[in-house]
């Protein structure tokens, strides 16, 4: 069961502070159109990204995704969560204190994400929580992606 734990509830939420992972999202391929949309889409044609028979010679044999497509996949392979934040306005994505790409997601590649809590504080329009989120090739040690991102909890209007 899900624990719920309030918005502003500042030292049940560092309580869930951790160094340690959690469990592993649901897996998702990245396929080579996956890629070449995204391409099309930023406009980042790459050969290392697009061209498979150039790609082939390359330094990883194959094309690979952009860093920013796995970056964008976050949500689609989000691991899930111990506890559920409540009783707030709403949640929003204040950045990153940190993004890393270490390893690349070749093409026709699975991959999954764990995440941990990593810091909590008082903010002056609510809470802001980092978490720190690595992004795995199914099978891999070694992350693809790591990021910090920073959200925060706002109290609800009224």
């Amino acid at each position: 069961m899900v624990r719920e734990i309030a918005y502003d509830d500042i030292e049940a939420l560092e309580a869930e502070v951790t160094e340690d992972f959690g469990e592993w999202g649901e897996s998702f391929e990245v396929t080579q159109s996956l890629i070449d949309d995204y391409a099309d889409l930023t406009g980042d044609h790459q050969w290392i990204h697009v061209d498979l028979d150039r790609a082939r010679t390359g330094p990883f044999g194959t094309t690979i995704a952009h860093g920013l497509l796995v970056l964008s996949l976050g949500p689609r392979v989000r691991s899930p969560s111990p506890y559920r934040v409540v009783g707030h306005g709403s949640l929003l994505n204040y950045g990153s204190d940190g993004l890393r790409f270490l390893a690349p997601v070749p093409s026709g590649a699975s991959i999954h994400s764990r995440s941990r809590l990593a810091d909590v504080r008082q903010h002056p329009k609510g809470t802001r929580v980092t978490s720190e989120i690595a992004m795995h090739v199914v099978g891999n040690d070694r992350p693809s992606m790591v990021l910090r991102a920073v959200s925060l909890y706002t109290p609800p209007e009224g």
